[in-house]
């Protein structure tokens, strides 16, 4: 990807007909009504009736993945929770707090992604719920609070779960911008590197080597759309998979993709590892971290594949900005201007 320009400047170039073709296409599934509501049909395919205007949400479960959903829709001002207790403490999701800094005068209604206390859900009083848990759904009717259950099995799911975000808050046009660019960042890389030979590319792990473990079968997804070969494929079957060291070693990635910053220098000071190609040309690299986890589900997956190919393949890639790429991102759909030292931060991992 011989070119200096970001891949958000070329598509927000795109005509103003085709994008609202585009969005009128995708969209309208929300059934507006004469009652200051609208009707919805979530991702479990429940109709759920929300107000036209919302001004205050809850997030529950897997919070900083469902806030970067929001923060992609431009609604982080709205979000009323804190990020649970167990996150606070690690101290691994401080780009919440730059995206929204009012997230720390918010309560936090849960101590891991697991339950949520109730008692101070009700006195926050949200005009909406979302979460990813369907007991949480059940239990949220139960007390009437209007909850929007999402879901992400696939990769591509994310497209799906903006477009119904689009119809929840009324911003369809900005959810169809979002998938516009989700389909020509993830598409850009394969092209560049569509000549090569399968010998000439890549082979691709993304690990947790604390915990010798796959998470979710989006790692592959990634590595593939970028244009690389990923080892464990036919082995994550599972949505998490466990590793040992024999089948590392088997394996023998020339890349090594890590969950965390702090593995690094675990994995060049383990010699049992001093084999693997990775380690003995020097690519081990950790996952950027902004909203959340890249190498985990996010609304910045398709800023994970465009890393995932300038890191595997550098020459190819040398002249793109992958920096400008991330701040155009969050100033195009988080409404959030960072600068470039926070932006090497975010994909160095070490935020």
């Amino acid at each position: 990807m011989k070119e200096t320009s970001t891949v958000l400047k070329a598509f927000i170039t795109l005509s103003f007909i085709a994008l609202l073709a585009f969005t009128c296409g995708c969209t309208g599934q929300g059934q507006a009504t004469d009652s200051g509501t609208t009707v919805v049909t979530d991702m479990a395919g429940r109709e759920v009736v929300v107000p036209k205007n919302i001004d205050s949400i809850v997030t529950i479960g897997s919070v900083p993945v469902q806030n970067s959903f929001m923060f992609a829709m431009g609604q982080g001002g709205k979000i009323a929770n804190d990020l649970p207790e167990s996150f606070i403490k690690g101290g691994r999701h401080k780009y919440q707090y730059v995206f929204e800094p009012n997230l720390k005068n918010k309560p936090t209604i849960q101590t891991t992604t697991g339950d949520f206390n109730l008692e101070e859900l009700m006195k926050i009083n949200p005009d909406v719920a979302f979460t990813m848990s369907m007991p949480s759904v059940d239990k949220l009717e139960k007390n009437g609070i209007p909850v929007v259950y999402l879901s992400w099995t696939d990769a591509e799911d994310v497209k799906d779960l903006l477009l119904l975000l689009g119809e929840v808050f009324g911003e369809q046009e900005k959810a169809g911008r979002y998938v516009r660019y989700f389909d020509e960042a993830t598409a850009r890389p394969g092209k560049a590197v569509a000549s090569l030979p399968d010998d000439q590319r890549p082979r691709v792990l993304c690990c947790s080597y604390k915990g010798m473990s796959v998470g979710h079968k989006i790692a592959e997804w990634y590595i593939e759309k970028a244009g690389g070969i990923a080892v464990a494929k036919e082995a994550h079957v599972a949505e998490s998979l466990q590793l040992d060291l024999e089948q590392l070693l088997a394996w023998d990635p020339d890349v090594l993709i890590l969950s965390s910053h702090d593995e690094i220098p675990l994995v060049y000071n383990d010699t049992r590892l001093s084999g693997v190609s990775a380690v003995k040309n020097g690519k081990v690299y950790a996952t950027p971290v902004g909203a959340h986890y890249w190498i985990q589900r996010t609304s910045e997956t398709p800023l994970m594949v465009l890393w995932v190919a300038k890191t595997i393949y550098p020459e190819q890639f040398k002249d793109f900005d992958m920096e400008a790429e991330v701040i155009a991102f969050y100033k195009e759909f988080y409404n959030c201007d960072i600068t470039r030292e926070q932006a090497a931060e975010i994909l160095s991992g070490t935020a």
